[in-house]
């Protein structure tokens, strides 16, 4: 039996999509590209108006194009994504990436500049949800610290770490200072507190971001603008869990990368080893037919 053929939308959709990854719309001085106009685009692949709109709109709801009134469909020029290794090298050497010297050391080897915005510190109490991962009683007064992380100079991720309240008061009060603790929180309620990370569980989740991240990352409604968020608990010798790390990547410029057993080095070091050539990774979305 012939296999049926794509919609004509479809075929115009990934033509449209092959040229935009090859370049042929490459950015003009003011770092913006218009495609062809609809009427030029009916022209070009002898289509119908219904069936270039039809493309035009797949593309734009994969992140590919944005439509705009009355000016045009422009090209969404993407980041070249940042790779992080969450795992860290031992237990109780760091947090692993996503923060500090690991997340360092990850845009040091990808050529990439990286900063952190000031920490902002809260005292709130534990919600249900925090309360059963710290394993401490619902409304137990607790610590915030949250700052975004910045690669060449862009909102690249947001973080909050939450500790108990009584880890200041108990002899850990740089928990309460909105500056940064250059050796780590983890270490430093080591040296403080004797808590020494044995181990971490990390949850990872997908959806879609909400107005303050859509305003940070400038992200949009289109079905491709999701963050995933990553949960991360610390726990001691005795099992207490004594950090919980909350990070939203979004998904348009961060690649999560876990190094588990014996790993080659060079993948280890450099993390965007992994990717292939245009920046993508295996298994992308979108394959050109």
């Amino acid at each position: 039996m012939a296999q049926a053929r794509p919609a004509r939308w479809r075929d115009i959709a990934d033509d449209l999509l092959r040229r935009i990854q090859e370049g042929d719309f490459p950015p003009d001085d003011s770092g913006r590209r218009r495609l062809p106009s609809e009427l030029e685009l009916q022209e070009t692949y002898t289509a119908s108006r219904n069936a270039v709109r039809d493309a035009l709109k797949w593309l734009a709801g994969r992140n590919h194009v944005v439509s705009e009134q009355g000016k045009g469909t422009f090209v969404v020029f993407r980041s070249e994504p940042f790779h992080v290794t969450l795992s860290a090298s031992q237990p109780g050497e760091g947090p692993g990436g996503g923060e500090g010297e690991h997340y360092r050391q990850d845009a040091v080897v990808q050529g990439r500049e990286w900063e952190s915005s000031a920490v902002e510190v809260g005292i709130t109490t534990a919600s249900t949800v925090i309360a059963w991962y710290l394993q401490i009683p619902e409304g137990t007064a607790i610590i915030s610290r949250k700052q975004h992380h910045l690669i060449d100079n862009e909102p690249w991720s947001l973080q909050i770490s939450y500790y108990p309240l009584s880890f200041a008061q108990e002899g850990a009060p740089r928990l309460l200072e909105p500056t940064d603790i250059p050796e780590g929180a983890v270490r430093y309620l080591g040296k403080t507190l004797g808590y020494r990370e044995v181990g971490y569980h990390d949850e990872i989740q997908a959806r879609v971001p909400t107005d303050e991240e859509k305003r940070l990352f400038g992200l949009g409604e289109a079905a491709s603008d999701v963050v995933f968020k990553t949960i991360r608990t610390a726990y001691s010798r005795d099992g207490q869990a004594f950090r919980l790390t909350e990070t939203t990547w979004p998904a348009d410029r961060n690649r999560l990368h876990y190094d588990l057993g014996k790993v080659p080095e060079r993948i280890r070091q450099t993390p965007a080893a992994t990717r292939d050539g245009d920046g993508g990774t295996a298994g992308d979305e979108d394959p050109v037919r």
